[in-house]
Formats: C-alpha cells, structure tokens, sequence
C-alpha cells in the first residue's frame, strides 16, 4: 500500500508541475502555444477522420486565442495586442 501511495502522490506532484509549466508557458509564448494546439489538431486529422473536418484547425486557433488570455490573465492579452 505504501508504494501506491507514493506512486499516487508523484503522479499528483508531476501533474501540477505539469499544470504550473503550462501556465508559465501560455503566459510568456502564448502565440506559441496557439500555434502548438493547432498543430495538435492537425496531426491528430491523420489518425482521427473526423478531426479532418472544415475549418476545425481554425476553430482551435481562435478558441485559443480567445480562452488563453482568460486563462492565464490579462497580461498575455497585452503581450499579443499591439499597441497604440
């Protein structure tokens, strides 16, 4: 029992490495990571049919451009908007 528990609490401490990383991340480069999850759906058109559908790549990207700033703050949005 004591080892499951161990391999559950470094799972949980990898996860939100994970997490926090991503947010870092998505705060700093998030063009990057539009562009990153727009890849993902297009590679994934190859093994998924019905990821292949229209416009879906461009669906993502402008979820992304919108849930990003949401995400991580107000700051990533004045990092991608130019300025007056």
């Amino acid at each position: 029992m004591k080892i499951l528990s161990k391999l559950q609490d470094a799972a949980n401490d990898l996860s939100l490495r994970a997490y926090v990383a991503l947010q870092v991340f998505a705060a700093t480069e998030p063009v990057r990571l539009r562009a990153a999850l727009t890849s993902l759906v297009l590679v994934g058109a190859l093994y998924v049919p019905g990821l292949a559908s229209d416009g879906l790549a461009e669906k993502v990207g402008a979820v992304g451009a919108i849930a990003l700033p949401i995400l991580v703050g107000e700051s990533t949005r004045r990092k991608v908007t130019p300025s007056e």
